[in-house]
């Protein structure tokens, strides 16, 4: 799992039952296109994914023999509620750009994307902790592209080692473009997704405490943003994503005396 993800589910015991099952589901649909070597194998991986989600949500269906589809269907049961499945397709639709070299024509086209995956994915989350407020969803959304914005940056130099351009500001190898032009590429992806947090307090600037397990994804994006600004925000010196995660649990520590999301 996410290592952020995970370390929110641990700091919120109270809503693990009905998170972790899903956000497992959603990691093995973030795995399936990269255990492949052929666009089209992988495009029948991710549809496997559709149909298995498709069982997940029918409370009258049995789901495949497959630990992460029979965890999430039975917590499911166990809460009494299904999500909308167009989210969930939504979420696992996104995930066929990783089947493509080149996926996003320029940055609306990632920021769409982050949406889609994360942010469908915390919608989801909020439907299983019983939010409906739209405003909350709205929020999720924004939060959902801040983080996926954020992520973008860190994964240009692992995209790239494997013959991906995965974000559309570099376009080139990266040894080939002026450490200047990589960090201005990198602040201006940094800058947009602190536009989504910051549009996400605003819709919901004092939350409910129930939906923090889910929200509290905006404080993983700011984490990701000032480490990257600590460094300039070229991707090529950026600290792996797992360092940053080692340093979340004090920021998380912290925004939750202050009662906060991002």
């Amino acid at each position: 799992m996410n290592p952020f993800l995970d370390l929110l589910l641990r700091a919120h015991p109270q809503a693990e039952p009905a998170l972790r099952p899903w956000y497992d589901f959603a990691q093995e649909v973030a795995l399936a296109p990269k255990k492949v070597t052929e666009p089209t194998i992988g495009h029948i991986r991710l549809q496997w994914w559709s149909d298995a989600a498709d069982e997940a949500l029918d409370a009258a269906a049995k789901p495949r023999a497959h630990p992460a589809v029979t965890a999430w269907s039975a917590s499911l049961d166990a809460l009494d509620t299904r999500p909308a499945p167009g989210l969930v397709h939504a979420m696992i639709d996104a995930h066929a750009l990783d089947l493509e070299k080149q996926p996003y024509a320029d940055l609306e086209a990632l920021r769409a994307d982050a949406t889609a995956r994360w942010g469908n994915m915390l919608r989801v989350g909020l439907q299983l902790l019983q939010i409906r407020d739209d405003s909350y969803h709205h929020a999720a959304n924004h939060l959902g592209a801040a983080f996926g914005l954020a992520v973008s940056l860190y994964n240009v130099g692992p995209e790239a080692a494997q013959g991906r351009q995965a974000h559309p500001d570099f376009d080139m190898p990266l040894d080939r473009l002026e450490p200047a032009q990589r960090a201005e590429a990198g602040r201006r992806t940094l800058g947009q997704a602190q536009y989504h947090i910051d549009r996400a307090k605003e819709l919901v600037p004092k939350p409910d405490p129930r939906a923090l397990p889910v929200l509290r994804l905006g404080l993983a994006a700011s984490a990701l943003i000032a480490a990257a600004d600590r460094v300039g925000s070229d991707p090529v010196t950026l600290p792996a994503m797992s360092f940053v995660a080692q340093t979340f649990a004090l920021r998380m520590a912290w925004a939750k005396l202050r009662g906060a999301y991002a």
